[in-house]
C-alpha cells in the first residue's frame, strides 16, 4: 500500500476535482450564471433543437450532481489533511477550524459578489464534519447514504404532505416569485456593483433558505461524509487495486441510474400523453423527487468511480494532467469562474443574460474552461501554490509560504 502522499493519489484527486469544476461551471453557465429567480419568458425564448437538447443533457447529467460530487472530494480532503497532520504530531482541529473559518470568510466576500457562492455554505458543513471525524466506518456510511440520498428533507416533505393542502409553511404566495424575479432581473440588468453587495449580503438567509427547503445541505453534507468515507477505505493509495471495485461499482450505478430514468421518463410521457394531471398531484410529486434525488447521488458515484478509471488510464495521461492542473488550484479556479460569468452575463460586464442561447453559453463555457487548464499549467511551471491557494495556505498557518519555484 502506498503512503498517504503517493503521486497517484495526489493525481487522482487533484484530476477529479478539476472534472468537478467543469461541471460546475457547465451547471452555472447554462442559464447566464444566474444564482436567483428570473422572469419565467427568458427562459421559454431559446426553444431550438440546440438549446432543447442542451437543456436536457444538463438536467440529465449536470444539474444538481457536481456540486454533490466536488461535497464528496472535500469531505476525501478532510480525511487526508487529518492523517497527514496526525502522523506529523499536528494539532488538527484547532487547524482545520481556523482554515474552514477563513474559507468561510471567503466564501461571504463571494456571496457578496454572487449569491451562488458555496463555499459559505462549506464551512459550517466543515466545522460539523469535525464532530464526525471519530465515528465508526459503519456510522460514517449510513448517516452519509441516508444525507446524500436527502433522506432528511423526504421526511420533512413527508409531514407537510400529510397535512392539508395549503399548511405549507415553504410555500410561497402565488405571486411572490414573479414580484422576486422582477427585482432580482433589475439587479442583473444594472451596471452598478454596491446594489449587488447590498442585494445578494441582504439575501443570505433566502440562499440557506433554498439550500434547507431543496435538501442540498442535506446532500453536501451526506457526500463530505462519503468523501470521508472513501478516504478510510485507501482505496485511491494505489488505484490499481482499487480499479476491480470502481469497475464493479460504475456497472451497478449505471443499471441503477437507467432503471431510475426509465421510471422517471416514463411518469413524464404517461402524464404527457394521457394528460393525468399529475403535476398538481402531490404525492406524485413527492415520488417523483424521491425518484430524482436517487438518480442524482448514485449518477455522482457512478461519475467517481468511473472517472477514477479513466484517468489512470495511459492514453488519458495528458488529460489527466489538465483536470490535474485546474484541480491544484480549484478555488483560485472557482473564483475566477464567477468573476467571467459576471462581467460576460451581468450588466456590470457585457449583460448578456437572456440573450445568448443555452447551447451557445456551454460551448463559451468549454471554451473558457480550456484557456482556464492552459493558464493553470504555465501558472503551476512557474509557482507552488494558486494565488488563493496561497492566501489561504499562509493565513492558515500565520506565516507567508514562498510562492515561486526554486
Amino acid at each position: 500500500m502506498q503512503n498517504l502522499s503517493s503521486p497517484q493519489r495526489i493525481q487522482t484527486v487533484d484530476a477529479l476535482r478539476g472534472m468537478a469544476l467543469l461541471g460546475i461551471l457547465l451547471a452555472h453557465m447554462v442559464y447566464w450564471y444566474n444564482a436567483g429567480p428570473l422572469p419565467g419568458e427568458l427562459y421559454g425564448k431559446f426553444n431550438g433543437i440546440g438549446s432543447q437538447v442542451v437543456s436536457i443533457l444538463n438536467d440529465i447529467l449536470i444539474s444538481g450532481k457536481f456540486f454533490a460530487f466536488f461535497s464528496c472530494l472535500f469531505g476525501l480532503s478532510f480525511y487526508l489533511q487529518m492523517n497527514s497532520m496526525a502522523i506529523k504530531s499536528q494539532d488538527f482541529v484547532w487547524r482545520f477550524a481556523w482554515r474552514i473559518l477563513v474559507m468561510g470568510i471567503i466564501g461571504l466576500i463571494h456571496h457578496a459578489f454572487w449569491r451562488g457562492d458555496i463555499l459559505s455554505i462549506y464551512a459550517p458543513l466543515g466545522l460539523l464534519l469535525l464532530l464526525t471525524r471519530k465515528w465508526s466506518d459503519r456510522w460514517v456510511l449510513i448517516i452519509g447514504i441516508l444525507f446524500a440520498f436527502n433522506i432528511p428533507h423526504k421526511l420533512i416533505e413527508l409531514v407537510h404532505l400529510l397535512q392539508p393542502v395549503g399548511n405549507d409553511p415553504n410555500a410561497l404566495p402565488s405571486n411572490q416569485y414573479d414580484q422576486d424575479a422582477k427585482a432580482f432581473y433589475a439587479i442583473v440588468k444594472g451596471n452598478s456593483w454596491v446594489d449587488i453587495w447590498v442585494d445578494n449580503l441582504k439575501n443570505v438567509d433566502t440562499k440557506f433558505d433554498f439550500q434547507f427547503n431543496s435538501g442540498r445541505i442535506y446532500i453536501t453534507f451526506g457526500f463530505f461524509l462519503l468523501g470521508m468515507y472513501l478516504g478510510r477505505l485507501n482505496w485511491l493509495n494505489n488505484i490499481n487495486d482499487s480499479l476491480p471495485r470502481f469497475k464493479a461499482m460504475m456497472k451497478k450505478g449505471l443499471w441503477v441510474c437507467l432503471a431510475l430514468l426509465l421510471t422517471g421518463l416514463g411518469i413524464i410521457l404517461s402524464n404527457e400523453l394521457f394528460k393525468l394531471g399529475w403535476q398538481e398531484n402531490r404525492i406524485v410529486g413527492f415520488l417523483f423527487n424521491i425518484l430524482y434525488d436517487a438518480f442524482n447521488a448514485v449518477l455522482v458515484i457512478v461519475y467517481i468511480t468511473g472517472f477514477s478509471i479513466l484517468l489512470n488510464k495511459k492514453s488519458w495521461t495528458t488529460v489527466s494532467g489538465w483536470f490535474a492542473a485546474i484541480g491544484k488550484m480549484a478555488l483560485t479556479i472557482y473564483l475566477t469562474q464567477t468573476l467571467f460569468g459576471l462581467l460576460l452575463f451581468f450588466g456590470v460586464g457585457i449583460g448578456l443574460t437572456g440573450k445568448t442561447a443555452p447551447w451557445l453559453n456551454w460551448l463559451i463555457g468549454f471554451a473558457f474552461f480550456a484557456i482556464q487548464v492552459m493558464l493553470s499549467k504555465w501558472w503551476l511551471k512557474h509557482y507552488q501554490y494558486g494565488p488563493i491557494e496561497w492566501f489561504w495556505r499562509s493565513v492558515t498557518y500565520f506565516k507567508w509560504f514562498p510562492m515561486k519555484k526554486q
